[in-house]
C-alpha cells in the first residue's frame, strides 16, 4: 500500500473533520471513499455504470428506452420524460 502526503487548507480540514464525525471513519477511510466516489461521478456525469456495464445497461436499469426500443417521448420533451421516469422509479 502506498503512503501519500496531502496538503489541505483550513476549509478542507473542516470538511474532512465533519465527514469523519458523520461517518465514524478514519481519515484514510474517508479519503478512500471520496476517491471511489470521484472515480464514478465526475463533473456531474455518472461514470460508474458506463465504465462497468455500458450505457444500455444503465438505461435499462432506469427504465429508459435503449437499443432498438421506442422513445418514451418526442425529442423536444426528452428531459421532462427522463425526469418523469426517474421520479416514478424512486416513488416505488
Amino acid at each position: 500500500m502506498a503512503l501519500r502526503t496531502v496538503r489541505l487548507d483550513e476549509e478542507e480540514e473542516a470538511i474532512l473533520a465533519d465527514l469523519r464525525e458523520k461517518t465514524g471513519g478514519s481519515i484514510s477511510e474517508v479519503l478512500r471513499r471520496g476517491l471511489r466516489s470521484y472515480d464514478t461521478y465526475v463533473n456531474g456525469i455518472w461514470l460508474g455504470d458506463r465504465k462497468k456495464k455500458g450505457f444500455a445497461e444503465t438505461f435499462r436499469r432506469l427504465g429508459l428506452p435503449h437499443e432498438d426500443e421506442r422513445a418514451v417521448a418526442p425529442a423536444r420533451r426528452a428531459k421532462e420524460a427522463v425526469a418523469e421516469v426517474i421520479r416514478e422509479r424512486h416513488a416505488r
